[in-house]
């Protein structure tokens, strides 16, 4: 079992009539979650990240085992129990299948690998230089700022490489915040991220830690990609999937 990054667009879920169809698909515990949500964006993205989790187990020879989901500490999703399968098996030997689930705006993300795994897609929007400054370490705003001083009559151009610079950061703060279950419970300010010359971004928690992986997608959309996994080597290769939700 490698890893899978799956990748959708929710808006096909805005149509009531594809929502309902699908809507079926998907465990009990995701339609009544799905159907909590007062707006339709909310339920399109809920019932999204679910249908994007049905296909990842049925790729890696899991499935059913997203009808048994669990919320560990600060709700991290977990396999309740997964289905004994030759898919599982890395190098002959058996293994764990991790997941995890994002979605902003019109977009949903979900990872599958045998490493604990943490993801994040966000739409890039709007200037956050005050939130930067209270949740990032000073090394990291001098590479927000950085990032746009090498546009240097374009104040337009300026700012959004800011803004971008600003949504890579988030992206994998958050990935790293989900992956080690704490979420929101582990501020952004406690850990700090590292862009290396030879393009590795290293995390500092209480020292440096290279074992967990950070990983971007930029797909051009308005949107920025992040996961991170605990334990990966660099070289792994990864599957990116883009589901078109319609059509499932």
């Amino acid at each position: 079992m490698g890893i899978s990054v799956y990748i959708a667009d929710v808006r096909p879920l805005l149509v009531p009539e594809v929502f309902e169809r699908l809507l079926c698909r998907v465990p009990a515990y995701r339609q009544e979650k799905a159907k909590r949500f007062k707006f339709p964006g909310g339920r399109a993205q809920s019932l999204a990240v679910g249908l994007l989790l049905k296909k990842a187990c049925s790729d890696f020879g899991i499935a059913g085992a997203d009808e048994h989901v669990v919320l560990g500490e600060n709700e991290k999703p977990d396999f309740a129990n997964i289905p004994c399968d030759a898919g599982l098996a890395k190098n002959g030997i058996a293994t764990k299948a991790y997941f995890n689930l994002s979605h902003s705006h019109e977009r949903a993300m979900c990872v599958m690998a045998p490493y604990e795994v943490g993801c994040d897609v966000e739409q890039i929007k709007g200037d956050h230089s005050k939130l930067a400054e209270r949740f990032f370490m000073p090394a990291e705003n001098a590479w927000i700022q950085a990032a746009g001083a090498r546009f240097d009559s374009d104040g337009a151009a300026q700012s959004k490489a800011r803004d971008i610079a600003f949504y890579r950061l988030w992206t994998l703060k958050e990935c790293y915040m989900k992956v080690t279950g704490r979420g929101l419970s582990l501020s952004p300010e406690k850990f700090s991220l590292e862009f290396k010359a030879d393009g590795g971004i290293l995390l500092h928690h209480d020292g440096p830690r290279p074992e967990y992986l950070f990983r971007e997608l930029d797909l051009n959309d308005g949107y920025r990609y992040a996961y991170c996994l605990k334990g990966a080597s660099a070289d792994e290769p990864v599957n990116i999937v883009h589901v078109n939700l319609e059509q499932l």
